[in-house]
């Protein structure tokens, strides 16, 4: 088992900057998004992050030998890849139709899903307080569209429609990162991630106009490199802080991310009160939010308490 360095400021630091890149991601898409399409945007996304990392594991001599693992290993990582790769492109179509405070927030619902998932696949607890924060989170959900509910529930609005394809997003990431727990029997993490990006590209490919970057202004250009500088950044980071911090308690920053995508997205507003791409949330879409995010961090906190209180139950009975 990984023992983190005990570093924990530097964990802190760099999980908050994995969850800021992150909570600012669906910002830049949003913006992007509105020139170039989803699949082509997200075909930039993966090659830009397989060149890089297949060019630092090709110095380091460590490029992934798929088959030399036997067929199983690499039929599942090719599973991971599609899930990865639907991920990436459920989320991006999304921001077509919601806006960036609004997918950030539904996306948190991977912490539930991943949770279910450990626990039916891999029999993991689910103690009394993950279920009070599951519980939160779908609360916190269904409160944030308080003043959209008709819409949140009808496919026939932008809404319905924006939101079924981020709860499919969470779905395709979750099974990914359940793919991931067996793949790191076999390939190191950066060797995984390589090998879904390189997938997921040659996936994409017939679907990216590459073409379509002429047609981006400036701003939207920097914008696209951003978003593909992104991909590694906040993955980079994310990596470092687990080697240098507790999983559950990096899993709990990176909770924090919708608040980031609110706070941003408010301090836009109030520099230019003209900007179209945001929400305007009331008080209790905000305080809901706020609730989401509890409930995700106390799903991901308990593995830690339950690993300082062995034999010992977190619900309290």
């Amino acid at each position: 088992m990984h023992t983190p360095s005990g570093r924990n400021l530097l964990g802190l630091s760099l999980s908050l900057n994995t969850a800021l890149l992150w909570g600012i991601l669906p910002i830049a898409l949003k913006e992007v998004i509105v020139t170039m399409d989803a699949a082509t945007i997200v075909w930039y996304r993966f090659l830009t992050a397989a060149l890089v990392i297949g060019f630092y594991l090709a110095l380091r001599g460590r490029l992934p030998r798929l088959m030399s693992r036997g067929r199983a290993p690499a039929m599942l990582l090719g599973v991971a890849g599609v899930g990865l790769c639907g991920n990436y492109l459920l989320f991006s179509l999304s921001l077509n139709y919601l806006n960036a405070e609004s997918t950030e927030t539904v996306i948190q619902l991977t912490t539930l899903f991943l949770l279910l998932g450990g626990v039916l696949l891999f029999r993991e607890p689910f103690d009394g307080l993950q279920k009070l924060g599951a519980l939160l989170i779908v609360l916190g959900l269904v409160l944030f569209f308080n003043d959209r509910f008709d819409a949140l529930v009808s496919l026939d609005s932008s809404t319905g429609i924006g939101v079924l394809l981020v709860v499919g997003a969470a779905l395709t990431w979750t099974v990914y990162a359940l793919l991931q727990k067996y793949l790191l029997r076999h390939f190191t993490s950066v060797q995984i991630l390589f090998s879904v990006y390189l997938l997921a590209t040659l996936i994409l490919s017939p679907l990216a106009r590459p073409s379509m970057l002429l047609a981006l202004s400036p701003l939207q250009t920097w914008l696209l490199l951003f978003c593909c500088l992104n991909t590694l950044l906040a993955y980079g980071s994310f990596a470092e802080a687990l080697a240098h911090w507790h999983a559950s308690k990096v899993g709990a920053v990176l909770a924090l991310a919708p608040l980031f995508t609110i706070a941003v997205l408010k301090t836009m507003v109030f520099f230019n009160p003209e900007y179209a791409n945001t929400d305007r949330l009331n008080y209790l879409s905000v305080f809901a939010a706020l609730i989401l995010v509890v409930g995700s961090v106390m799903v991901a906190l308990v593995p830690l308490l339950r690993d300082r209180n062995p034999g010992q139950s977190l619900s309290g009975s």
